[in-house]
């Protein structure tokens, strides 16, 4: 910047002291009036300024504020040497990329490939939900605190049966067959869910909830008189068992009420 302003103080110089010299060679040329006056004066032709004149008129030339000089200029700039250096990723993480990258394809179906399993899988409980169960057909039970009540290990004739054992003095196992066939009717011919392990009473329950007040009648006196041999030890009379065995096919021979 200095040196500049030197060189442009230098030329404004020489050219200024070329314009003098010029003006000057006008106002004394020759066949004017003050042409001998200033022929005396005049620097003759073909002289030139010395280099310390120009340096001299330089110096004048920058001194003087309305040319310039030297001026401080400042502008902004990024300073990079306070900036932090980025630093590069982990190769590990690079890597990872490259290989998702890579593999994307593979990726998309895997993942497509789950999502179809998992629809299919949804539709399947779906659609068992919907689907209608099959009742599952409920067996009879075929004996009820140990006494059989199939149908097939009975008499034909019950009554009777349990008639001739009565006459025969065996009155506990002629009881015994007159609850073994109640049951068996209860169950198997009017379809009451008299569970395997159901006792007396629970048994009654479930007859009195079905039957009409006859055969439920008949059904309690038998059950009263069971318990009265079986489980207090009591003797019973001929004449109630009597009864039970011949009213047991009017009251539990015939069809459901």
């Amino acid at each position: 910047m200095h040196l500049r302003a030197e060189r442009l103080a230098a030329c404004l110089a020489s050219c200024l002291a070329w314009g003098l010299a010029g003006n000057a060679w006008a106002l004394v040329a020759p066949g004017t009036p003050a042409a001998s006056g200033a022929a005396a004066n005049a620097a003759p032709i073909g002289t030139y300024f010395t280099r310390e004149e120009i340096r001299a008129a330089a110096a004048k030339l920058r001194a003087d504020p309305n040319l310039g000089g030297e001026k401080t200029l400042r502008t902004l700039r990024w300073n990079e040497t306070n900036q932090p250096q980025a630093t590069p990723p982990p190769r590990w993480l690079t890597r990872l990329f490259d290989f998702f990258a890579q593999s994307s394809s593979l990726l998309l179906w895997i993942l497509g490939a789950v999502c179809v399993a998992i629809a299919a899988v949804w539709a399947i409980r779906i659609l068992r939900q919907r689907a209608p169960v099959a009742p599952v057909e409920e067996r009879a039970v075929t004996s009820v605190q140990g006494l059989d009540i199939r149908p097939e290990s009975l008499p034909e004739n019950i009554g009777a049966a349990a008639l001739e054992l009565l006459e025969a003095g065996r009155e506990r196992e002629a009881l015994s067959l007159l609850y073994r066939g109640a049951l068996s009717r209860a169950v198997h011919r009017y379809g009451i869910a008299i569970l395997a392990s159901a006792t007396e009473g629970e048994a009654l329950r479930a007859v009195n909830a079905t039957l009409d007040p006859p055969r439920a009648a008949y059904f309690a006196d038998l059950v009263a008189l069971w318990q009265r041999a079986v489980y207090a030890g009591d003797s019973v009379s001929a004449k109630p068992i009597d009864r039970l065995c011949r009213g047991f096919a009017a009251s539990l021979e015939g069809s459901a009420p």
